[in-house]
């Protein structure tokens, strides 16, 4: 970071003589990808500029919103919509007039991105928000044989490592914290939690607005919504505040009856949930809960009353069906940065936690909540970013001849001081890579499955290979034969007279226990093979997807708590004859 800072203060000169010709001239002439521009990406370009770095394209899928002013220094109001990679090429432009730097406005997981793509720059650094894509970026690399500088922060904490095949542990050579799974039958009919709500409510509004999927955990709710629907269509058109009115009854008064009537849900310390029907709640008062200890808030950080909700997802509704949305409906995709599809999520949700007595919370976390914000922290970005550009110096300028981790390339860590040191960095040798890993080592897995002979190939494949393993486009073989072509995901003619049947069970294609699959993923150059087994007595409590997938001793399933076994008899009563366990993903509270 003395570079940064000799460098906006004295200019190139400074960086001259603090690197020496050699390495300037090193850096000078080094082609960069950059992977993300926000948080730490826009702290990562400026730095990158500002210490001699003339080459680099950046590559980010988002736009501009307002939240972002507070802590992404490139960006102004009026860039509020646009690109946030062109927006950033654009700013750090300024800083040095010569600087080549190409904007992409598109996902590093685009077919165009390849291993080919990546293969044409020296090293790659990563500013990435989340798992999915800092995995795949990562089996890029691996696949070009390219460094990456891979950095992540929250709030107050961060690291920065050093990434390169064969010589330092990849990203997923230790098992990352996974978004817990909870029980189909806690979201479906006793939540606990808000988070709880919040994960029913995103697949309320995926079966409304959303494309037709079997696997919603709400789909057996989906005729009556039809059905609504239909009859508002015969009676002279959709009036959406009207259906939203006929919504809230069927899901917040009808249903919730239902579920109170399952005796063996119930006790004294759990009281079944109060039905509320839309004249009860929006005849409530609709006043705001006030702010805490006379402190000021935005409208936002309050929870609104009861009424404020009922009526709120009446209007939600009303939108979606407005002239301007009609044609979005049956497409949709839930967006926390979409302010209607927000607003029917936090309403919904609210209203489901007035039914089961769980605190109503507001709509700032509501969002934070099912976009799985982590909280940011502007200065913890700036080290970050200084740090990756430090590590990214030691990689590009060591000898040839000094292996990466005899080099001066550290893994650090951002931490709280420790009261006898007073030291926020903590620098370690990098690792090497782990035998056991899946993407840089071993190259097995195993999958346990409570069940072959119902599980379908195109739900396994969506389940645990694309989903637990992490695959993109995924090409899966069978004894030298494709059984799964990721262009041919879902039964079609055309599937058919290519001899694709993701439709057909496991067995069907003479799979069962202690069968070996190869897994191919041409996009990101990664391949492994899978072992399957089956066992009856996997747990459905700890497993909800059913299965549970490992690489040498890493998990890659993520577990959960068991639930009372009463709760499941009575959610499998409710659905007349046994609910289907679908695993739904969030991110509680307390993470």
């Amino acid at each position: 970071m003395t570079i940064m800072a000799a460098s906006e203060a004295d200019g190139p000169g400074a960086v001259r003589a603090i690197l020496g010709d050699e390495r300037l001239l090193k850096i000078q002439s080094s082609k960069l990808l950059v992977v993300g521009a926000g948080g730490i990406g826009c702290e990562l370009l400026k730095n990158l500029v500002l210490t001699g770095f003339k080459n680099i394209e950046v590559i980010d899928l988002d736009t501009i919103d307002v939240s972002n002013l507070n802590r992404q220094f490139l960006f102004r109001r009026q860039h509020v919509d646009r690109p946030k990679a062109e927006v950033a090429a654009e700013a750090v432009r300024q800083f040095c007039k010569d600087v080549n730097i190409v904007a992409h406005h598109a996902n590093i997981k685009e077919s165009k991105y390849s291993v080919e793509f990546i293969s044409g720059f020296d090293a790659v650094v990563n500013a990435l928000d989340n798992l999915e894509a800092r995995r795949h970026v990562n089996r890029l690399c691996l696949a070009a044989e390219k460094p990456l500088i891979e950095a992540g922060s929250t709030g107050y904490l961060g690291q920065v490592t050093v990434i390169n095949k064969g010589e330092a542990e990849c990203f997923e050579c230790q098992a990352k914290p996974t978004q817990k799974v909870f029980p189909y039958c806690t979201i479906r009919s006793t939540p606990e939690k808000p988070v709880h709500c919040l994960v029913w409510a995103k697949n309320l509004f995926d079966l409304c607005f959303g494309p037709e999927d079997e696997s919603n955990l709400l789909s057996d709710l989906a005729e009556a919504m039809r059905g609504a629907t239909m009859q508002a269509e015969k009676n002279g058109g959709v009036d959406g505040e009207k259906l939203g009115r006929q919504i809230f009854e069927h899901l917040f008064h009808g249903e919730i009856k239902k579920v109170g009537e399952l005796e063996d849900l119930w006790s004294e310390e759990r009281p079944p949930p109060t039905a509320l029907s839309f004249e009860e709640a929006a005849a409530q008062s609709t006043a705001p809960q006030a702010a805490k200890s006379g402190a000021a808030m935005l409208d936002s950080q309050k929870v609104p009353s009861v009424a404020a909700d009922a009526l709120g997802f009446a209007a939600a509704v009303g939108k979606m069906y407005s002239p301007e949305r009609r044609d979005l409906i049956g497409k949709s995709v839930f967006s926390k940065d979409d302010a209607v599809s927000m607003d029917f999520v936090h309403c919904a949700a609210n209203l489901r936690m007035a039914n089961y007595r769980i605190s109503r919370i507001s709509r700032w976390d509501a969002q934070s909540i099912a976009g799985a914000i982590i909280p940011a922290v502007a200065s913890t970005n700036a080290i970050v970013a200084g740090l990756e550009v430090s590590q990214l110096i030691h990689v590009l300028t060591k000898p040839a001849d000094t292996p990466l981790r005899e080099s001066r390339a550290r893994t650090v860590w951002v931490r709280y001081p420790e009261p006898s040191r007073g030291k926020i960095l903590q620098p370690s040798r990098l690792s090497a890579p782990s035998k056991s890993c899946l993407v840089c080592g071993s190259n097995t897995a195993r999958v346990v499955v409570k069940e072959l002979k119902s599980l379908k190939l195109g739900a396994f494949v969506k389940a645990c290979i694309q989903g637990a393993l992490g695959a993109h486009r995924p090409a899966v073989y069978f004894q030298g034969t494709c059984i799964f072509d990721p262009e041919y995901p879902e039964a079609s003619e055309g599937a058919a007279e290519e001899g694709m049947h993701p439709e057909w069970t496991l067995p069907e294609w003479g799979l069962e226990g202690g069968s070996l699959l190869s897994v191919e993923d041409e996009g990101q150059g990664f391949s492994c093979n899978l072992l399957l087994r089956e066992d009856s007595e996997l747990s459905e409590e700890l497993f909800p997807a059913g299965f549970h997938l490992e690489a040498g001793d890493a998990s890659l399933q993520a577990n959960v708590a068991p639930e009372d076994t009463k709760k499941r008899k009575a959610e499998d009563d409710l659905d007349a004859g046994g609910a289907k366990k679908v695993a739904a993903d969030a991110v509680d509270l307390e993470d």
